[in-house]
């Protein structure tokens, strides 16, 4: 009796023009070698990457930080909606994130999608983890299994790797190009408008804290609240400051952060003070932690 094989017909693949995002942790073979030493940072790791792998769910790249802005609600929310065309894929200490979208909706599918990484960039920082990103738009493939390849994601990771520096995600000059500028006008803005900004060297993009900016005033955010996340994100940046005396490199990039927090637009009753090194105490002590204790235990008596 003869055997008659049947080949298997493979799915069509091909390019799409997607937004692409390409996010790494910082200083995560530090946190793992630390972890040794300490089963608090086990768990760490752990509850980390268990949040950035439950991004794989699309419906959690929902339009909840979206229908709230006024720039939105004018407009057609269908346009905003990602959920059904947001794919990512999470690897060690690394996510990617692509969404599929069109000229047409590329500024609605661009907020939808920033906002909610801001929240990301948030809760983790909340818990001492800082991440470095590129966002760019670009040929990709990338399937709902996790599987991701294309010039686009090429591009996202040099701009992560060779531009970011600092603890922030950059946009490249084609996605840029593609959004809705010059903002001439009120009527033009975009929700992710608010989110971004031209540093001082130039770049233009969005750091963790940002999203406490942008949400504080959303119901949900009450200034307990507010206040609470704001001292978390202080004494992730305190830390850091202290973490490493052999690497000034470690120490460039909290500073930038500590420079960014100041610059938060957020009422300073509501945003705890970092205080310079030594302010206005005697001594020559070396520590930031030392200096935000002696204030601390100060206004506790």
């Amino acid at each position: 009796m003869a055997i008659i094989r049947t080949r298997r017909k493979i799915p069509k693949t091909e390019y799409q023009e997607r937004l692409v995002v390409f996010i790494d942790i910082l200083g995560f073979s530090d946190i793992v070698r630390k972890s040794e030493r300490s089963p608090g940072s086990i768990n760490l790791i752990y509850e980390s990457l268990k949040f950035l792998k439950g991004r794989e769910i699309s419906t959690n790249w929902d339009l909840q930080l979206i229908e709230i802005e006024e720039d939105a609600q004018k407009r057609n929310m269908v346009e905003f909606n990602i959920v059904d065309r947001t794919n990512c894929t999470s690897f060690s200490d690394s996510i990617a994130v692509t969404v599929n979208c069109d000229e047409n909706n590329i500024n609605e599918s661009f907020s939808t999608l920033i906002s909610n990484l801001s929240y990301v960039g948030a809760t983790l920082m909340m818990k001492g983890i800082l991440f470095r990103g590129g966002i760019t738009i670009g040929n990709v493939v990338h399937t709902p299994d996790g599987i991701i390849f294309g010039q686009g994601l090429i591009d996202a990771y040099q701009l992560e790797s060779s531009s970011a520096i600092f603890p922030r995600v950059l946009l490249s000059d084609r996605l840029i190009k593609k959004l809705n500028y010059p903002l001439e006008s009120k009527r033009d803005r975009y929700p992710y408008h608010q989110y971004i900004k031209r540093f001082s060297d130039g770049s233009v993009g969005f750091h963790q804290m940002i999203y406490f900016e942008v949400l504080q005033s959303w119901v949900e955010m009450s200034k307990i609240k507010l206040t609470q996340s704001l001292n978390k994100i202080k004494n992730t940046i305190i830390k850091g400051l202290d973490s490493s005396f052999e690497n000034p490199r470690v120490f460039e990039k909290y500073l930038w952060l500590k420079t960014e927090y100041e610059s938060l637009n957020i009422e300073e009753k509501f945003k705890p003070k970092i205080h310079e090194l030594n302010e206005n105490i005697a001594g020559q002590n070396i520590h930031y932690s030392y200096t935000d204790d002696y204030y601390e235990n100060k206004t506790s008596h």
